[in-house]
């Protein structure tokens, strides 16, 4: 078996993670949206500097034991999240409040979100990355009409949507697609899916797909809650650069949002 060396500073540093932060293991579980942003150390500041510290130091750990990059992953990740729970625990509580308000209306809304404490200088931003709306659609479970590709699965998306101007319709989901009809300005329609990875969106209507037209093109009127979202979360305390970091957050069976760092 292979011997790893790891630099001094590195153990030490991830032998203080072990009490400063929460096991490693633990950094992949789903954890409700209180956490993102608190600390289970002094002040409960730690615990989402944690999370953000340990993706770099994984990071830096899998580099440091080329020979075994999972054992190098462990001690890296545990350093970070000793790094990164200093970060975190800086956070006052009245910027925690703030940075959960941000993220809860960007999770529901997916809309950004930003939010500042002009007291402690500390400041956040909220993104959306992608949306889902449920399982991926299969295309048996559909109808289309005549000439119009069926693609097999679409990602969901449920709700009605309004052409942004007016829309040519196409018979697949590319430009080079035949137009097989068109869509006035303001015009609503079912939005029955989209083509995987945020694709053109393929339209309904009396129960039909009836041709494809480009997300840029169009526009939810009202859309059905998002089931998952991934999003990206930037904090930057007084004299810190900004950090970030992306987790996946989707509800529970309670309509809770439970996050885990994608």
């Amino acid at each position: 078996m292979k011997t790893v060396q790891v630099p001094a500073a590195l153990a030490i540093a991830a032998m203080v993670a072990a009490g400063a932060a929460a096991p490693v293991p633990a950094l992949a579980q789903s954890k409700g949206l209180g956490s993102l942003f608190s600390c289970e150390g002094s002040g409960k500041k730690q615990e989402g500097g944690a999370l953000i510290g340990a993706a770099a130091g994984a990071f830096l750990g899998s580099k440091v034991a080329k020979n075994e990059k999972t054992i190098g992953a462990l001690v890296g990740a545990a350093a970070g999240a000793a790094a990164g729970s200093y970060i975190g625990c800086r956070m006052q509580s009245t910027d925690t409040a703030l940075a959960q308000q941000a993220t809860k209306k960007s999770l529901e809304t997916g809309q950004p979100q930003i939010w500042s404490n002009s007291r402690t200088g500390a400041s956040g931003r909220i993104d959306v990355v992608s949306s889902s709306y449920g399982p991926p659609v299969d295309s048996r479970d559909l109808r289309f009409a005549s000439g119009v590709q069926a693609l097999p699965s679409y990602d969901a998306l449920g709700g009605r949507y309004a052409a942004n101007g007016t829309v040519n319709l196409r018979a697949s989901p590319s430009t080079k697609g035949k137009v097989v009809g068109k869509l006035t300005a303001g015009q609503t329609f079912d939005a029955l899916g989209s083509a995987p990875n945020g694709g053109w969106v393929l339209v309904g209507q009396n129960g039909y797909g009836v041709g494809y037209v480009a997300p840029s093109l169009v526009r939810p009127v009202q859309v059905a809650a998002a089931s998952c979202r991934v999003i990206s979360a930037s904090v930057a305390t007084s004299g810190q650069r900004p950090t970030a970091e992306r987790y996946s957050a989707c509800r529970d069976n309670r309509g809770e949002w439970q996050l885990t760092q994608a």
